[in-house]
């Protein structure tokens, strides 16, 4: 059998069961409180993902059935992504005008919007043109 060790102290890893199923945990706990996935008899560590604007660790969530990615601090954070096949929706940074942070997409009660990621902060939105924001048009003075 092969053993592993975890990489945070350096002691054993063993294969536990939990509410969830199986998952690896270090034979140190709580003194070390590492843990892993079971993926086919081995620890593999889930990919974490972080909030854009104040890289805190993001977290999937559900609400009325949709899935969707919030910052795990909030409410000082209200970053939300959208769920894209359980990871956060990668989108091209798109820089806000109003506050120089970016926006992100999001859905509201009128379909798809782009909003500010410093929202409720910076209130700036555009709309949404097939996946992309759309620009408003300048009013140039002639």
């Amino acid at each position: 059998m092969t053993r592993y060790l975890c990489p945070k102290c350096k002691n054993e890893l063993t294969l536990k069961s939990g509410k969830k199923g199986e998952f690896w945990g270090c034979s140190h706990y709580p003194e070390c409180d590492y843990t892993a996935d079971n993926v086919d008899g081995r620890p593999v560590r889930k990919k974490r993902y972080f909030c854009p604007s104040c890289q805190n660790p993001l977290r999937k969530r559900e609400h009325n059935g949709k899935a969707f990615w919030g910052c795990t601090n909030y409410p000082e954070c209200k970053v939300t992504l959208e769920d894209d096949n359980g990871v956060p929706a990668t989108t091209k940074k798109y820089p806000c005008r109003v506050c120089g942070h970016y926006l992100v997409r999001k859905k509201g009660a009128k379909g798809y919007f782009w909003g500010c990621i410093k929202y409720p902060t910076c209130r700036n939105t555009l709309d949404d043109d097939q996946g992309l924001p759309r620009p408003r048009k300048s009013k140039k003075k002639s």
